[in-house]
Formats: C-alpha cells, structure tokens, sequence
C-alpha cells in the first residue's frame, strides 16, 4: 500500500476539518482511498456486552450483508471484541489465526468471506468519556497481505476519524442509545417505509412496530416519521443515501399523480 507521506498527510488533515458526520465519512474513505481500500466499515459502541445496540455504519459494502449485521451477525462477530482485547490494529484472518473463537464466531467470519469480508484490517478506535468504536478496513481478494507499515496507516485514518465523530456528537448532541432493533426500525422509517411494511420486512407483529417506533420518536425527542429522519441523518444513524432516498420518495408521493420529480 505505497501512498505519498504529503497525501497521507493531507488525507488525515481533512478528516479533521469536516464539519458534517456525511462529510466526515466522505473524507475517511478518501484517506482510506489513498491505500486502495475502496471498502469500510464502522461499528459502534464497543462493549464486551453483545447485547448493547450497535450502530454500524456501511461504507460500500453488501447491503444484504448490513441488514444481517444489524439484525443479528453483530451478537456473533469477533472483531470488535479481539480489536478490544488487542487494542492495536490487526489483519484479519492471518493475525487472528491463534485467537480461539466460539463455533458461531467461526460461522460469522464464514459468512462475512461470502460477502466480500474475508480479508481487513481491524482498528480499536477511542474517544473522549470512554467511548469505543471498531472500524474494520476491507482488502481485495487480490491485493497483497499488508505491511505493518499499512495497519500503522488504516489505525492512524481510523482513530482520527473516530475522534472526530465524538466531537461531531458531542456539539450537536449525545447520541440517543437505541437498540439494534430500534436502530433497523429507524433505518426502514429513513427508507419511507411504513410500519405494516417494515413489519413484513422484519417478520414482526405491526403492533412491534408501534412500540420501536414510539420509543425511537422519545429517544430522539421527535413527533413525527420525518423529523426522526433528519434528526438521525444529522447523528449519523442514517446513511446519506438512506435519507435523500426517503426525501425523493416523500416527494414523489406528493406529488400530483403522473407528475415526474424535479
């Protein structure tokens, strides 16, 4: 992964100066860009506790493989718990070749490799008051392994993006803590889904829905579908594609029928 000390540096540089949590993993995956991974993943909080609602944010991964992830792949994942342990970078599956994993952490990394995330470089990312992130950095299949060199770098882009989300965070406002179901629900409400919908998506009751979404609306101090929605893009619970697809469709459904969208 051979990149310039000047780009690498101005890389770092504009992570710290965005302004926005879109704009702030715009320009990771530019820095990342610059050691040719093109995909990226974060995943936060980190607690040795499976249960705690973990957000995970998709940076050009399988969206078939995000939906598992938040539905029930994250109780099994190893990474963020090795990254805990290890607090240092690492190049998965090589340097986690001595770890002994559980039966299902076993199947997750399986499961992963058919999605594309068999190879990456796993970053422990800490922030002000205790926080923890895990951003796991993806390796083409034919790329060659990295250099210590190379998890050195991916740490440094991890670590400064992470830190700068908290303070993000922290100026807009403490990050509402939801659920893994609660944060699906909200990602569904973000693609203009209804809630019968979204229960048939999740193959749960309609009167489930109510309740997640009653208790997103209090956990975000909001009152209505379209408030929650910029809200959460505004934390980063939502994706920027899921939010300007959910004002696309809004608008296509207020308008008169027949009419294009400007």
């Amino acid at each position: 992964m051979h990149v310039a000390l000047e780009d690498f540096s101005r890389g770092l540089s504009a992570i710290g100066k965005t302004e926005t949590v879109v704009a702030l993993r715009e320009a990771t995956m530019a820095a990342l860009n610059l050691l040719g991974i093109t995909k990226a993943f974060y995943v936060a909080p980190l607690s040795g506790d499976v249960r705690v609602g973990r957000l995970v944010t998709n940076m050009g991964l399988s969206w078939v493989w995000e939906r598992q992830y938040r539905a029930r792949l994250n109780r099994i994942d190893p990474l963020p718990r090795i990254a805990l342990a290890r607090l240092e970078p690492f190049y998965w599956p090589d340097q986690i070749a001595d770890e002994k994993l559980s039966k299902q952490e076993g199947r997750y990394l399986a499961i992963a490799a058919q999605y594309g995330l068999g190879r990456g470089i796993g970053v422990p990312c800490f922030g002000p008051q205790g926080r923890a992130g895990f951003l796991g950095a993806i390796i083409g299949a034919d790329a060659p392994d990295p250099e210590e060199a190379d998890l050195q770098r991916v740490g440094s882009i991890g670590q400064a993006s992470f830190r700068h989300y908290c303070k993000l965070i922290q100026h807009a406002q403490e990050m509402p803590a939801l659920s893994n179901r609660e944060l699906e629900v909200l990602h569904w409400i973000g693609r203009g889904k209804s809630n019968s919908v979204i229960a048939e998506i999740l193959e749960i009751s309609p009167s489930s829905v109510d309740v997640y979404v009653r208790r997103i609306f209090a956990k975000l101090d909001v009152t209505d579908r379209t408030t929650a929605s910029v809200k959460a893009y505004s934390l980063g619970l939502l994706v920027s594609g899921d939010y300007e697809r959910f004002v696309h469709e809004s608008a296509i459904n207020q308008l008169p029928e027949g009419k294009p969208p400007r």
